[in-house]
C-alpha cells in the first residue's frame, strides 16, 4: 500500500480532471479513508479543503467525510469539523475487551485513546457515526455490545462482518454455528435499537429502503468511476475501493498525474478484462441468488479476495453479511 501524504499536484490534478472531463454532478462526496487520514494533519486539510473549493467554485456541492480510529481527535479537530460541516465516523469494535485488534502506532491497544477522542467529539457537540467490525466476540455478547453503543453518544451505527478482504484474513466461517450467532446478534440489535430511536442503524435503513421500494440495487462497486479511489501517489482504481489496497497494483487503472484523461482507462485492456469478468460474476448472481435484487452483486472485491476471480456468484461474505442479515430481518418484519 502506498503511504505518506498526498501532494498538492496529485490532489489538484484529480479534482481538475473530474471537473474538466465533466464527471461531476451537482454533488461530490470526498471520503478521506484508508490507513489513518487524520495523520496528514489539520494544516494539510485546511489547504486541501480550500484547494477543492477553489477548483470547483460553486459548480459542485462538496461533502467531506472522514473515517478515523479516533486516536488523534483533538479540540482543534473538533472545531475544524464544526466549522467546515465535515462528517466523521469513528471505527470502534465495541467495549475494550472486544477491541484488541485495533492498536496504535506503537503496537499497543488504542481503545482508550479512541474513547478520549469520542469524548471530545461529544463535548464539542459534533455529530458522529460509529463503524464496527462484527467479530466472533461481538456475536457472542450482543447485550454488551448494545450497552457500549448506547453509551458512546454516536448518532448512527454501521456494522460490517469481519471478512477476508485485501490483506485481512477473516476468523469467521459460514458455519451453522456462525450463522446462528449472527442471526441472534441481528435480532438483538433490531429489538434494542428501534427505528425511531436516537441512533440510526445504517444496515437497517438500507434493508427497509430496498424492501419498501422493490428497486433493483445497483452498487457503486460495479459501476466504473462511480467510486473513484485515489492513493496518496495518485494511483487510482474505478470499481471497489479495496482493489487499490494491494501490493501488486493489479487493479491500478492509471495515475491522476498522467497526461491521459481519466476516461481513457475505460478503453484499456485491463479495464476490458476486469469489467468483462465482473459482469460475468454479476450475471451469475442474477441467475443464482434470491437476494440479487437487493444486493446487485455488491461484493466485487470480496469475490476476488476469496477466490482470485470476479467471475463467481455467492461468497462467504455475502452469505453471512447480506443473506443472513436480510433473511433474519425478513423474519422479524414478517416480509415474504
Amino acid at each position: 500500500m502506498r503511504r505518506g501524504v498526498m501532494s498538492w499536484d496529485v490532489l489538484g490534478d484529480c479534482i481538475r480532471k473530474l471537473r474538466n472531463e465533466e464527471l461531476l454532478g451537482e454533488g461530490l462526496t470526498v471520503s478521506w479513508h484508508g490507513a489513518e487520514p487524520l495523520m496528514a494533519g489539520l494544516d494539510w486539510y485546511e489547504q486541501a479543503f480550500q484547494l477543492i473549493e477553489d477548483e470547483l467554485s460553486a459548480s459542485t456541492r462538496v461533502e467531506h467525510v472522514f473515517q478515523t480510529n479516533g486516536v488523534l481527535l483533538s479540540d482543534d479537530w473538533c472545531r475544524f469539523l464544526t466549522r467546515t460541516g465535515a462528517h466523521i465516523g469513528v471505527s470502534l469494535d465495541g467495549p475494550e475487551t472486544h477491541s484488541g485488534s485495533r492498536v496504535n502506532w506503537a503496537g499497543r491497544p488504542a481503545w482508550r485513546q479512541a474513547m478520549a477522542g469520542v469524548d471530545r467529539l461529544n463535548q464539542h457537540g459534533v455529530t458522529w457515526s460509529l463503524l464496527t467490525v462484527v467479530t466472533p466476540e461481538t456475536m457472542r455478547s450482543p447485550e454488551q455490545f448494545v450497552d457500549f453503543v448506547l453509551g458512546t453518544g454516536c448518532s448512527a451505527l454501521g456494522f460490517k462482518v469481519e471478512n477476508t478482504l485485501a490483506a485481512h484474513e477473516s476468523r469467521l466461517e459460514s458455519s451453522v454455528e456462525t450463522l446462528r450467532l449472527y442471526r441472534d446478534f441481528v435480532k438483538h440489535l433490531w429489538t434494542a435499537l428501534p427505528r425511531d430511536g436516537v441512533i440510526r442503524v445504517r444496515e437497517f435503513d438500507q434493508y427497509l429502503a430496498l424492501r419498501d421500494t422493490g428497486a433493483q440495487a445497483i452498487p457503486v462497486t460495479i459501476v466504473p468511476l462511480r467510486n473513484l479511489t485515489v492513493a496518496v501517489n495518485g494511483d487510482y482504481t474505478v470499481f471497489a475501493p479495496e482493489l487499490l489496497y494491494r501490493d501488486d497494483r493489479a487493479f491500478v487503472f492509471g495515475n491522476v498525474t498522467d497526461d491521459a484523461p481519466l476516461l481513457d482507462c475505460l478503453v484499456s485492456p485491463l479495464f476490458e478484462a476486469v469489467s468483462r469478468e465482473i459482469l460475468a460474476g454479476v450475471a451469475r448472481c442474477a441467475g443464482e441468488c434470491d437476494y440479487y435484487r437487493r444486493c446487485g452483486s455488491y461484493y466485487v472485491s470480496h469475490k476476488f479476495s476469496e477466490t482470485g476471480s470476479f467471475d463467481v456468484g455467492e461468497t462467504a461474505a455475502c452469505r453471512l453479511e447480506l443473506q443472513t442479515l436480510f433473511g433474519e430481518l425478513d423474519t422479524l418484519t414478517g416480509h415474504r
